[in-house]
């Protein structure tokens, strides 16, 4: 990304970095889940015992935060955020960061954040938009602004549309603050204290629940926008746009294999258009060793032969593959084939003129691959699946026995030949499923997953059942997973409902809906933030501080 043009001032150059964050939080959000959507209900309430424990040496003061509820650190458009919500905001930022480096952590990746040091240290450093070094400090300073703008005007939208809360939205709310009330109590603090310890001085009970409420209508408002967007995409501008690049939104499997190049490197005297030249040359070698290789193939098992003969060559004893050298892909898609075997190399796989058993060597970035076609462009659709799943109960879920397996496999079983003896139908197989399903996530709905795609984050064996050749309603069975059994029931089979128009319908939708969240947002629109600098840098800086007051605090009590 370009640096800051040195002509812009200051405050241009601000307005356009601004922009950009919002618009990358649009794009993100149109994906995920809302980010108006419960800041301290979703993340904060995981770490937050521990911020207290830490805390409780040196954080809690006898003021009872009335100046920071009365001071005003910024304004979006003519609402006032005082000190206190805006700490709240800078501290929900700090301690998402701070959850998710600890998450990531514990599989091995490093996300950037140290938590071992302050925000503000030169040394715990993360990259603005421009790609510039920025401390932590400046970037949850930058974000907790866009976060509060965010929530404060997609819910100033919401309440001029008449959203209010539901009933049930509102004991979700009730639930909520008791549990962090019950745990303030085991805790040894009353509810006030517990919250003024995690969110800052001048948060009360009173505050969170406006806040909680805040939120949880600006994330309804968001999602319904959303969801607007997405329905506004007509039939026909979805078969537009298909038309205009098929490629992009269909899937295809295919076999392909690399066959690396060699790199040279110049002899005295090369310049670079001879070294050039002499690569390219050697490329030519590979290509055409690709198409003495492909000659031989005439199906996938001749594929598979040929890629595992050429991953062997040069291999003895243990080093050498006896499997194939995972040369399948299914479902495959265009973004990332590209990106294997270049754009062109892409478009030929997926052109509509492919059929079943077509072959090509392609030249690629540092290989040439060799492709088979195995299933033509085509697209997918979703389906209503319900299972009622047993888990191994393993003791070690990393190395599951064979004993583990069985006792799940028999109860399995002995669970499906209950249900197969009565009406097997949808409506008995909800029931079973709530009563036997060791699934959490779908119990309350009969073990239903509505909406299934070929290329969720499930589990593979599950979805090679849900798709699999012939699939039709009301199909049942048993399969294993990973993790345990699964006793599967096919409520339907969406067919209208196709991939294809789905990706389409969502890229348009999203694109739209990130087009109204910058105009919403928009520095001259009717959300325009105004800061009032020097009392968040304060925030800021006392924040840091306190920070490594809590470092040290916990490095002494070890």
């Amino acid at each position: 990304m370009a640096k800051n043009d040195s002509t812009k001032s200051k405050a241009e150059i601000y307005r356009a970095e601004r922009k950009e964050r919002i618009a990358k939080a649009n794009k993100k959000n149109a994906k995920g889940k809302s980010k108006a959507a419960g800041v301290a209900t979703k993340v904060i309430g995981a770490v937050i015992i521990v911020c207290v424990v830490l805390l409780a040496g040196w954080y809690l003061s006898a003021t009872l935060g009335l100046a920071d509820r009365l001071t005003t650190a910024l304004k979006i458009g003519d609402t006032k955020v005082s000190t206190t919500l805006y700490t709240y905001y800078y501290k929900a930022e700090y301690q998402q960061t701070s959850y998710y480096a600890q998450y990531y952590a514990q599989y091995g990746m490093n996300m950037g954040y140290d938590s071992s040091l302050a925000p503000d240290d030169p040394a715990n450093t993360t990259t603005d938009t421009d790609g510039n070094s920025i401390t932590w400090a400046e970037s949850f300073k930058k974000s907790a602004v866009e976060r509060a703008q965010f929530v404060e005007g997609y819910y100033a939208e919401a309440k001029a549309a008449g959203y209010k809360l539901t009933d049930d939205e509102k004991s979700e709310i009730d639930e909520t603050v008791e549990s962090y009330r019950s745990s303030a109590s085991e805790n040894g603090y009353s509810l006030n204290a517990y919250l003024k310890a995690a969110f800052g001085s001048g948060f009360n009970e009173k505050l969170f629940r406006t806040q909680l409420e805040k939120e949880k209508v600006a994330e309804n408002f968001y999602n319904d926008k959303q969801t607007e967007f997405n329905d506004g995409i007509t039939d026909e501008k979805i078969a537009e746009t298909y038309k205009a690049a098929p490629y992009k939104y269909d899937y295809v499997d295919v076999r392909y294999y690399a066959i690396p190049f060699t790199t040279l490197e110049a002899a005295e005297g090369d310049t670079e258009e001879t070294l050039a030249t002499k690569q390219k040359a050697e490329n030519a070698k590979v290509v055409a060793e690709a198409n003495a290789v492909l000659a031989k193939i005439t199906d996938e098992k001749s594929f598979s032969d040929a890629a595992l003969a050429k991953a062997n060559e040069g291999k003895t004893g243990d080093d050498v593959i006896k499997e194939d050298p995972s040369t399948l892909t299914k479902h495959g898609q265009y973004s990332s084939l590209s990106s294997s075997f270049t754009e062109e190399g892409a478009k030929w796989v997926f052109d509509a003129a492919r059929k079943a058993g077509d072959k090509k060597a392609i030249e690629g970035e540092g290989n040439a691959f060799i492709v088979y076609i195995v299933k033509p462009a085509y697209t997918g659709n979703s389906v209503d699946v319900r299972h009622c799943f047993i888990n191994f109960n393993a003791a070690d879920s990393s190395n599951v026995t064979d004993e583990e397996k069985a006792t799940a496999k028999a109860k399995a079983e002995e669970l499906y030949a209950k249900w197969k003896s009565g009406e097997m139908t949808d409506a008995s197989f909800a029931s079973f499923a709530t009563e036997n399903t060791e699934d959490t996530g779908s119990v309350e709905t009969g073990g239903l997953y509505e909406g299934v795609r070929i290329t969720d984050s499930m589990y593979t064996q599950f979805l090679d059942w849900c798709f699999a050749e012939g699939r039709k309603d009301g199909d049942n069975g048993i399969i294993e997973s990973d993790t345990g059994y699964h006793i599967m029931y096919m409520k339907k089979i969406n067919t209208e409902d196709t991939d294809r128009n789905n990706s389409i319908r969502t890229e348009l939708g999203s694109a739209a809906f990130t087009e109204y969240g910058e105009k919403l947002l928009a520095d001259d629109g009717k959300y325009i933030v105004t800061e009032n600098a020097t009392i968040i840098n304060n925030v800021v800086v006392k924040f840091c501080d306190d920070i490594r007051k809590n470092l040290s605090y916990s490095s002494t009590a070890q």
